[in-house]
This record gives structure tokens, sequence and C-alpha cells, in this order.
């Protein structure tokens, strides 16, 4: 009964959450019981953050990624002057990570 309030209770704060932040919390389910989620977001920070309000006495990470397409500074990137103008047009996509968690008890 115990671990069931627990459930529930995880999945309403992570959707509490979830609704006053950009960080998508989805709960999965576990052959353990164990409390854990799959958070996606614009960066590994951010879903970080999230991961410590969810279980307050730590989690393990599974799995994350990262992807980042904002041009970066190295020798073949254009200059910022030329990207302000328009010229070169870049079909950049937002930044995107996933986590996936496993609160410990």
């Amino acid at each position: 009964m115990q671990s069931k309030i627990r459930i529930v209770l995880g999945a309403l704060s992570a959707t509490a959450l979830a609704a006053c932040t950009s960080v998508q919390v989805r709960s999965v389910a576990t052959n353990t019981g164990d409390l854990a989620f799959d958070l996606t977001g614009s960066s590994i920070a951010t879903l970080t953050e999230q991961a410590a309000h969810l279980c307050p006495q730590g989690y393990a990470v599974m799995r994350q990624w990262q992807r980042t397409n904002a041009p970066t500074g190295g020798a073949d990137a254009p200059p910022n002057w030329v990207l302000s103008t328009g010229v070169l047009s870049y079909d950049l996509q937002p930044d995107q990570a996933q986590m996936s968690i496993v609160c410990r008890a």
C-alpha cells in the first residue's frame, strides 16, 4: 500500500513540476517498484535540476544525451555579424536533452 501511495505522489509531483518548467517528465514503470522517470528538455543542466527535485534522496542516471545545434566558434563557422544579417540561413532545430533516472529509496 505504501509503495502505491509513493508512486502516485511521485507521479503527481512530476506532473506539477513539469507544468511550471520547460522540462517534460514522464513516469516509467519498473519491475522493482522504484520511482523512475524519463525527462526531456533543452539541456542536461535543466534535467539534472529537475531530477534533484523529483528524487530528494538521490537518483541513478540510466542514460542521458544532449544535442545542441548552435553554430560553434570553430574555424569553419561564419562570423556572428554574418549570421545576424541573415545572409546565411541556418535551419537550426532547438537544443534537446533526454535523461532517464531511477530514484533511490
